[in-house]
């Protein structure tokens, strides 16, 4: 039984809004306005991918709600635990939970599938995972409202400025879902660190690179070899897509041309017919 079209359009809203944010709900939108006719080309496959989205939020958002249930130790390093955040939960970090929360049950779930020794930071409200074999090496990768370590190995005013460059991820992870979607923020970290990698990526300087463990080695991107070729070949697909959509263009308008009423009589006019004497 089908839906009525106006579930289908708040159904498709949500699922887009879910999966991109902001941006996909203005996408949905534009794609449905008055008076635009909609688009049949791969909609199964694009099925398909909204319909993924969607099981791996929602294998997300349950792996997060286990916490909920589960009391989590909280984190004990080397030197003593931190001080426990003073106050209570503001809205900002409330905000931030709450739009990271697939996202950091994700994170959650692949660390108790490594047996890796999940803890609770007191005094940034995030979760730990520790695990020898961490899968960004030597360094903390955040996910979400989670941060996967290798270990707690270095002093406690070292580990005080980590844990606020962590956090100040947490944030930026919250708003690229807001923007974007939860899959916007790992993508843009991807394809900055590709061209400025190390402490020349934004977000990592926005985080704060001292209170990350980097050393400031410059500002400006990487041109190199891969990276050119990256630029070359995006070069080429976008003058193919520009080429094509002009191509489509053109034989619409002729398409449109040829089915006009009279579009048959003025050919023939154009060419000429012999007066009436």
């Amino acid at each position: 039984m089908a839906l009525p079209r106006r579930a289908q359009m708040t159904l498709g809203a949500i699922g887009m809004t879910l999966l991109f944010g902001i941006l996909g709900l203005a996408w949905w939108w534009w794609r449905h306005r008055p008076g635009r006719q909609p688009a049949t080309r791969y909609r199964r496959v694009r099925a398909a991918l909204v319909v993924a989205g969607l099981v791996f939020l929602a294998v997300g958002s349950a792996g997060r709600l286990v916490t909920v249930f589960q009391p989590t130790p909280a984190c004990s390093p080397p030197g003593g635990a931190q001080a426990a955040r003073s106050g209570s939960f503001g809205m900002s970090l409330l905000a931030e939970e709450a739009t990271t929360w697939p996202e950091t049950g994700i994170g959650l779930l692949y660390s108790r599938a490594r047996h890796a020794h999940v803890c609770l930071s007191r005094s940034a409200y995030y979760y730990v995972a520790v695990h020898a074999d961490n899968i960004a090496g030597t360094k903390a990768m955040t996910v979400g409202d989670i941060v996967l370590t290798p270990g707690f190995n270095i002093s406690r005013e070292r580990l005080r400025s980590l844990i606020g460059h962590e956090a100040r991820h947490r944030a930026q992870w919250a708003v690229g879902t807001l923007i974007g979607g939860p899959f916007a923020f790992p993508v843009a970290y991807v394809i900055d660190d590709f061209f400025f990698p190390g402490s020349r990526n934004q977000f990592e300087r926005m985080a704060g690179l001292e209170a990350g463990g980097y050393r400031h080695v410059g500002t400006g991107p990487v041109l190199g070899p891969a990276q050119l070729a990256t630029l070359g070949v995006l070069a080429a697909i976008t003058l193919v897509a520009l080429l094509r959509a002009r191509h489509r263009r053109a034989t619409a308008r002729f398409n449109i041309r040829a089915k006009s009423p009279g579009a048959g009589t003025d050919r023939n006019t154009s060419r000429g017919s012999p007066p009436d004497e």
